[in-house]
């Protein structure tokens, strides 16, 4: 994704791909941790000289006018510093390997569109990438 702030502040930090997830407080299926609580709870540690340095987040404090590009895969926190406006873009690749957990999440988090989006690629031909949609999406 990228993301561009219009006005106020983005403090953002980014873990490379092989960052064990339930180290920095990203847990499968539990609810996300507000960034505010994050910061609080999991900041010193992870920015600590002990912190394995395969782990170090890039810490990026955001102002107008200014871009951030979030690389696929890679896990990050953002806490807005005060009133903020933004545009976002995000993307979806065929590309990569992270095509299918994109289906996987989206299956998850929006079943209906899932379905529809499979209906769409198997319209279009492309069973190349419904092949790799859940069984949740393809069985139904």
């Amino acid at each position: 994704a990228w993301v561009t702030v219009l006005q106020g502040r983005k403090r953002w930090l980014l873990f490379p791909p092989d960052t064990p997830h339930a180290a920095i407080g990203m847990v499968n299926d539990k609810p996300q941790i507000p960034s505010s609580i994050w910061f609080r709870d999991f900041y010193d540690t992870v920015t600590s000289p002990s912190w394995p340095e395969e782990y170090k987040p890039v810490e990026v404090l955001q102002y107008p006018g200014e871009t951030v590009y979030v690389p696929a895969g890679w896990p990050h926190l953002v806490l807005n510093l005060e009133l903020t406006v933004a545009v976002t873009h995000n993307y979806a690749s065929e590309h990569g390997p992270f095509f299918e957990r994109m289906w996987k999440e989206v299956a998850q988090d929006e079943p209906d569109f899932a379905v529809a989006w499979y209906s769409g690629l198997e319209k279009c031909g492309r069973g190349d990438l419904t092949r790799v949609a859940p069984p949740e999406i393809s069985d139904q």
